[in-house]
Formats: C-alpha cells, sequence, structure tokens
C-alpha cells in the first residue's frame, strides 16, 4: 500500500512543523545544557598591580623515585594570588592597602589546611628529575593553580607563585 504525498500547504504543516519543533528543542537544549560561566565581575589586575596574596607556609615534601639516586625531598613555599572584592583594591597603598588585604584575606582562612594538603600531594606525584626542569616547574604551577581554584573557587584564584623550591 502506498501513502500519498501531501502537497501544498498540508506538505508544509506535515513535515515543517515536526521539524521546526525538533530544531527548536535542539536549541532550548543546548542552550540549558551549556555551562553557564559568567566573568569575574573584579578584572584581572592590570600591569603593576596585584591582588591579595595569601601566602603559605613552607611544606617538606617526599618526592616521588623514579630514578635512583635523584632528590628525595622538596621544600616549597607557595603564594596564592586572589581576585579582590573591590576593582578599587589594586589602587590601595600602604596600611589603606594592608588593612583591606588582611580583611580579604581573613574569610579564606578555613580553606588554607586544604589548601596545604592540596600543595603536598601535588608536589609528591612529581619527582626530583622533572621539577629540576622549567617545564616540569611550570606544569608544577598549572597544577597547583587548577587544585587551588578547585578549592576556592573558579573565579577567586588568579595566579599561584614559588616564594620558596629547594630539593634535596
Amino acid at each position: 500500500m502506498k501513502l500519498p504525498i501531501p502537497r501544498g500547504r498540508r506538505a508544509i504543516l506535515a513535515l515543517g512543523v515536526p521539524l521546526g519543533l525538533a530544531a527548536a528543542g535542539a536549541l532550548v537544549f543546548t542552550q540549558m545544557s551549556a555551562a553557564s560561566k559568567a566573568p569575574p565581575a573584579i578584572p584581572n589586575p592590570g600591569p603593576s598591580e596585584f591582588g591579595p596574596m595569601l601566602a603559605l607556609e613552607d611544606k617538606v615534601v617526599n618526592l616521588s623515585i623514579v630514578t635512583p639516586g635523584g632528590y628525595k625531598y622538596a621544600k616549597i613555599g607557595v603564594t596564592i594570588e586572589m581576585r579582590p572584592s573591590a576593582a578599587s583594591f589594586y589602587k590601595l597603598h600602604g596600611t589603606e592597602r594592608t588593612k583591606q588585604e588582611t580583611t580579604e584575606l581573613a574569610s579564606y582562612t578555613d580553606a588554607v589546611p586544604l589548601l596545604i594538603d592540596a600543595v603536598g600531594t601535588t608536589v609528591s606525584s612529581h619527582d626530583s628529575a622533572t621539577l629540576t626542569t622549567v617545564d616540569g616547574r611550570a606544569k608544577l604551577k598549572a597544577e597547583l593553580l587548577v587544585a587551588a581554584r578547585n578549592i576556592l573557587g573558579e573565579t577567586e584564584v588568579i595566579d599561584v607563585f614559588f616564594t620558596d623550591f629547594v630539593m634535596q
């Protein structure tokens, strides 16, 4: 049995409406399922500007041993640059800046043990042969940045800096 092919307006209704609804549904689905990543309200610092600095205590870490005779320990100091609560922070100087920085960093006190643990875990997964290269340290810095952002928030952390790095 052959089905008749609709012609004219019936063809448009019979084929166009379901296809249009399917396209609209696909568009709505992709828009709703896309991760909404809003840009930070406070911009990144400009040249010669920097956000509040959260200095973590130095940590001695056992390194992964891949090659015998390599270094076994690393003492590492890490400071995390945080995004300030207002863009006007970048313009502060002297005691005003120190006071505001202390106020801003107070909200991260509870996260410091988690950050120190993340530093230890991340560094201990590397061996001394890797960490003696520039690329190895850059990779470690990128991993520490990801770990800090996972703990404190994607938009809260601007950068991570090594303040001490010694291997023995």
